[in-house]
């Protein structure tokens, strides 16, 4: 019986999505003292990636924020809980429980590298969603609610029934983007012009067109327009569906006999 305590996940689980299509997640582990953040846009409706993640980290406790419309063609990650993972308690905090700045200050508090360490220094504003589900997941298992989070915190001290407290510098995080995608920094995306282009701003609209995204861009729905973008943001790296890919494209500009 001890054992099967022992077995048991202790993970706290933050999520959030915008109307974009990208996910937010923060897992928390109270048994390790650490947090470990994925951001990433969801190609498909079933939100594949979402489940897959949540399957890895097995968490005991889901937040999210009130429920709302999702994006097209999608259920929404309150919605995706209640149907897949009915059986892990699931907690509604404010949306202002997920706050990004907060999340951004207490890693830079509390973590034992420096962000600049982790890429977080400059993914501030790309990885907005992982650092506000950071902030929820923390301020809900923390005592006193960290009674304000712009104020250095020195230590966090979570519910007593849960035995961990984190010292200034001591919590281990990670930040592991989806698994079976690369991430591409936002300074990369800038210089390397593939959704934008460079001082667009100053040559106006028509030169986006210079851009990969709209160079490629020859889609006809919605969907497939997040998909390009998804794939060129976040590249697959699973070299059997690169392939397969690859098959495709080799066997589509192929024109069909007059008998076939």
């Amino acid at each position: 019986m001890e054992d099967d305590v022992g077995e048991r996940s202790s993970f706290v689980i933050g999520l959030i999505e915008n109307r974009a299509k990208e996910v937010g997640m923060a897992a928390f582990d109270l048994r390790s003292a650490s947090l470990h953040l994925s951001q990433y846009i969801e190609t498909s409706s079933s939100y594949q990636n979402t489940k897959t993640l949540l399957h890895f980290y097995d968490p005991m406790v889901i937040i999210v924020p009130p429920n709302k419309l999702a994006p097209e063609g999608m259920v929404g990650v309150s919605e995706l809980v209640d149907r897949f993972y009915a059986s892990v308690k699931k907690v509604v905090m404010a949306r202002g429980c997920f706050d990004d700045t907060k999340g951004a200050m207490l890693i830079k508090n509390l973590a034992a590298k420096e962000p600049s360490a982790l890429g977080l220094d400059t993914y501030y504003k790309q990885y907005y969603l992982c650092l506000a589900s950071a902030s929820a997941a923390i301020k809900c298992f923390s005592s006193d609610r960290i009674h304000h989070l712009f104020v250095p915190v020195t230590y966090l001290r979570v519910e007593a029934e849960k035995g961990v407290i984190v010292t200034s510098h001591s919590l281990v995080v990670t930040f592991n983007g989806s698994f079976g995608h690369v991430n591409i920094d936002a300074t990369s995306v800038q210089n390397l012009e593939i959704v934008e282009p460079l001082h667009s701003a100053l040559w106006g609209t028509t030169n986006k067109k210079r851009s990969l995204f709209h160079m490629l861009k020859t889609t006809k729905t919605i969907g497939g327009t997040r998909l390009l973008r998804a794939n060129l943001l976040q590249p697959l790296q699973d070299i059997e569906t690169i392939n397969t890919r690859l098959d495709c494209v080799n066997v589509t500009p192929q024109p069909l006999g007059c008998g076939e």
